[in-house]
């Protein structure tokens, strides 16, 4: 007995794609460039995919070409006094910390003196 198995459905085909007069691409780039807006939310609102809308942003630099077309440029910068961090007293820490190696169990609350720990970790820890 002979089977063959054949694909009962076609592939679909592409669908003719839309197209977009320049006024309308214009108007998307336009409300996409006020501040807040959302493109992904433009873009749906227009039924369109938003990687389309920053597409038409490139396409249509000149519109917002005031707003990228100053490099970013750095501010001067002047350092009056440099106060030495280790001179900050450091905030106090909270919570608890528990340690156990073997027998042994080490219970830290709040702030640890960092030398203090170092030693009794190098004692603790083989």
């Amino acid at each position: 007995m002979d089977t063959k198995i054949q694909s009962l459905t076609t592939p679909r085909k592409r669908g003719p794609y839309r197209q977009h007069s320049t006024e309308f691409k214009r108007e998307v780039v336009a409300r996409s460039l006020v501040a807040g807006t959302s493109v992904s939310r433009l873009a749906r609102e227009f039924n369109i995919n938003a990687n389309q809308v920053f597409t038409w942003r490139r396409q249509f630099a000149d519109l917002h070409g005031a707003v990228n077309a100053a490099p970013a440029a750095l501010m001067p910068v002047t350092v009056l006094d440099s106060p030495d961090v280790a001179a900050k007293p450091a905030l106090p820490a909270s919570g608890v910390m528990l340690l156990t190696v073997g027998r042994a169990q080490l219970r830290l609350e709040g702030g640890v003196d960092a030398v203090a720990l170092a030693q009794v970790l190098a004692r603790l820890l083989p």
